[in-house]
């Protein structure tokens, strides 16, 4: 993997220009969508994870902390020249860490099926029975979740 520190940033915090480049280049830019930086950033229940390499944001993911205990994944993002590098791996990892620290027993998520293949190498399990077009760029997605627990055993 390549070096990069992973940083829980602030919703106000200046990278997080960075982090609206990144998700529109990743997530939108490819569908031909226009930026939109308008993403509900802000509120208590959202956790910001930035990976930095050079001092420069190569990836992102985004945390809602739900009331029933469990944490929504979104906006996972990591930058084409370090895409394949474990930097998405090591960005899911730190986020169930997190969530364990705070005291979630459950990770959620809705991923691009073309993705669903990483999330089950992770520990996801496909939940939903079958895909759906997700968000603007109706590309279709699965829901997928993973239980957590105390044991970390598995390979990351």
């Amino acid at each position: 993997m390549v070096a990069a520190e992973f940083v829980w940033v602030a919703a106000t915090d200046p990278r997080m220009t960075e982090v609206h480049a990144l998700r529109h280049e990743v997530l939108f830019a490819p569908f031909g969508l226009p930026r939109d930086d308008g993403w509900d950033d802000e509120g208590a229940d959202r956790r910001h994870l930035v990976a930095l390499a050079g001092g420069q944001v190569v990836g992102y993911l985004n945390m809602i902390v739900e009331l029933a205990g469990s944490g929504h994944v979104r906006q996972v993002s990591v930058t084409g020249a370090f895409q394949g590098t474990g930097v998405g791996r090591a960005l899911m990892c730190e986020a169930e860490a997190e969530a364990m620290r705070i005291g979630l027993s459950l990770l959620w998520l809705n991923a691009r099926v073309s993705a669903e293949g990483f999330y089950h190498r992770l520990g996801y399990r496909t939940t939903s029975v079958e895909s759906f077009p997700s968000g603007r760029t109706r590309v279709p997605h699965v829901r997928m979740e993973r239980v957590l627990c105390a044991d970390t055993s598995r390979k990351r």
